[in-house]
This record gives structure tokens, sequence and C-alpha cells, in this order.
């Protein structure tokens, strides 16, 4: 998790910054987001805790560079909601590798529980971009799979984020 002081909102430990939880409480607070803390992701990091580390870091950096700080922590919070344990899930017949098949799953579990702009439908489904190899359209894409890599880095290896 982020090193800075942390909050709680609906019991998931969240970075606190009074700016950044205006834009994404209704995500936290959502039954199915919650949800993403059943799975693990990298490491011993659950795929909420990820969420959250790539939201937040694409947020202040998208905020700091004049870019849409909304979408990016809205996507970012929102671009592993496969919800399912990818380490564990045998392939489904016809299916590819997670690495492949995950971004579509997700958009799909976020669309039917939010309403996402363009930008953040296509945050959600190119942040695995170089694996999948159509390019993000937003440079805020850009921003989410970078620190996507990032935290997925820092936590296969335990790090702090």
């Amino acid at each position: 998790m982020i090193r800075r002081a942390q909050t709680d909102v609906a019991h998931i430990a969240v970075p606190d910054d009074r700016e950044y939880l205006l834009l994404v409480q209704d995500i936290l607070e959502n039954p199915t987001v919650g949800l993403m803390k059943n799975y693990m992701q990298h490491g011993d990091t659950t795929c909420l805790a990820h969420c959250v580390n790539v939201s937040y870091l694409s947020y202040l950096y998208c905020r700091r560079h004049g870019l849409n700080a909304r979408s990016a922590a809205r996507a970012g919070l929102l671009h592993d909601l496969f919800l399912y344990d990818w380490h564990l899930r045998p392939r489904q017949k016809g299916e590819r590798l997670h690495g492949f098949e995950h971004p579509r799953k997700a958009l799909a579990n976020a669309e039917a529980a939010f309403t996402l702009s363009e930008m953040e439908k296509n945050i959600i489904l190119r942040h695995m971009f170089p694996l999948t190899v159509t390019p993000p359209r937003y440079a805020e894409a850009y921003v989410v799979v970078w620190y996507d890599k990032y935290c997925s880095l820092k936590e296969t290896f335990r790090q702090p984020v």
C-alpha cells in the first residue's frame, strides 16, 4: 500500500486524500468492487489493494501534469475488476491466457456497475498494452499502463509501493 496516511472507506484502506476520495468514493463503496479483496493479485497483495495503488498513483501523476485525473483514478480502480483468482482458475475452452482476456472481463463488470466515459473504457480495455497489441487512445491510459506495471513489479517482489 502507498506510504501515506490511510483512511477507511467501506472497510477498504485508501490514501487519506480528500480530493481523490471525492472522485472514487462511489466506486469504493460498491459491493461488487469490494469483492476484489477476496482475490490475490501479485505476491501478497489483493486485487483491490493493487487497484487502489494503481488508481492513486495514476491520479497523482495526471493531476500534476494537467491530465484527466478523474478518469485515471476511476479507471485505475476498475482496471482489474475481473473477479476471479487468476492463479487458480482453469482456462475455458477457446479462452486465451489471463493477461489477454481479463481486460474485457473487467470492462464488462465495470460497465454493469457504473456509467463509464469513453476514456475510462479505453483505459480499462487497453491497460495490458503492449501485451495486448492495440495501443491505448489517451495519455491517461498510458499513465495507468505504466503504474500498473510498476505496482505489479513492486507487489510481486513484496516491496512497498
